[in-house]
């Protein structure tokens, strides 16, 4: 169940990489989030999509508007502490890996944060645990498969018991297999601990797992709804697979239903 408390507020957020250019990257953008929700930000190359991510992280510094998370406005004093309060996840896993063991990886944010030993210890062996990869804790991270690597990666996120996770394209690497494990794992990790979850991606499917899609073009929100309403009004956009399949159903006269189905009520009523 999502809660009703806001954790992201976006309010006219207007970005531009060089000033002195008058076309902005992102042009006054507004939406907010609530705690629980997992919303996916999908869109073309170069449509604002990772440029908004690394503004919410405070990698990044908007030129007009304001980015609130968790009730705190976000500016260069206090982007450190709302640091502690977002975790992100990169494409690349080996870009946040630091550690020469999984486990000395996943407690490597602890330690510059001070936290105690056997406090750093069991957030460790929790996180581990939760992502499935508690029996690699001694192994070198370099030496894992794509999709393990980025479950070390989410630990690492975990352990600092984050109130909000962004994958800015995290499971483009990945194969099949692993994607829907991931998937698997994000779902579990909402229902349990109720994160809020932001996942940039142009795979459609993986959008389609989100309470809601914001579709980004050219530095501006253009839809910000259901995945049903979404992929039953953008034509621009491809269609999840069992989206897909139901409207090649339909055109073969299969007595299909006429509304967006999700994977699982296509399987369901496949099984009729």
């Amino acid at each position: 169940m999502v809660a009703e408390e806001t954790i992201i507020e976006v309010d006219n957020l207007t970005f531009r990489y060089d000033l002195r250019k008058v076309e902005h990257t992102l042009s006054a953008i507004s939406f907010s989030i609530k705690q629980g929700e997992w919303v996916a930000i999908v869109g073309g190359n170069g449509s604002g999509k990772s440029t908004l991510v690394r503004l919410l992280v405070g990698l990044l510094e908007a030129e007009l508007g304001t980015i609130t998370i968790d009730g705190v406005r976000l500016n260069e004093e206090t982007k450190w502490e709302i640091r502690k309060k977002i975790g992100l996840v990169f494409q690349n896993p080996e870009n946040q890996f630091i550690g020469t063991t999984v486990q000395d990886d996943v407690a490597f944010g602890l330690e510059n944060n001070n936290v105690g030993y056997e406090e750093m210890k069991q957030r460790v062996d929790e996180a581990l645990r939760f992502v499935d990869m508690d029996k690699y804790w001694d192994q070198d991270p370099s030496r894992l498969s794509g999709g393990q690597k980025q479950r070390v990666a989410i630990a690492g996120i975990l352990a600092f018991k984050p109130h909000v996770i962004i994958l800015d394209e995290a499971f483009v690497m990945l194969d099949p297999k692993s994607r829907k494990q991931l998937l698997s794992t994000l779902k579990k990790l909402r229902e349990e601990n109720n994160i809020t979850i932001i996942t940039v991606t142009h795979d459609m499917n993986e959008a389609a797992c989100a309470d809601r899609i914001v579709v980004m073009d050219q530095g501006a929100i253009i839809q910000d709804s259901t995945p049903e309403h979404v992929f039953m009004n953008n034509e621009q956009l491809s269609s999840p697979f069992a989206e897909q399949l139901r409207r090649k159903l339909g055109e073969n006269g299969s007595n299909v239903p006429q509304s967006y189905m999700t994977e699982d009520e296509m399987v369901k009523w496949l099984c009729k």
